[in-house]
């Protein structure tokens, strides 16, 4: 089941990427987060698992987990914790 995040917590963690000096930003896909997120390198590479866990550790305040796609590691989906 997939999860939806609002416009203001796309922009709480692209503030926190920014915070830890990692050039990458989120994006809503089709307008919504329901579709998922696009994670964009807009700078120096980083590696992905470590912004997946700073991601996470916001979004484990609101229950929810993100997870990459399996064949575009640039596509973020969101689900609840509880329906894990």
């Amino acid at each position: 089941m997939q999860s939806t995040v609002d416009v203001m917590m796309v922009e709480e963690l692209n503030q926190i990427l920014k915070k830890h000096k990692i050039d990458y930003s989120l994006h809503t896909v089709g307008g919504c987060s329901c579709c998922g997120l696009r994670l964009r390198c807009d700078g120096q590479s980083y590696d992905n698992q470590e912004i997946l866990s700073i991601i996470n550790d916001y979004l484990a305040t609101k229950w929810l987990v993100a997870s990459f796609q399996k064949d575009d590691p640039t596509m973020l989906y969101i689900d609840s914790k509880f329906h894990r």
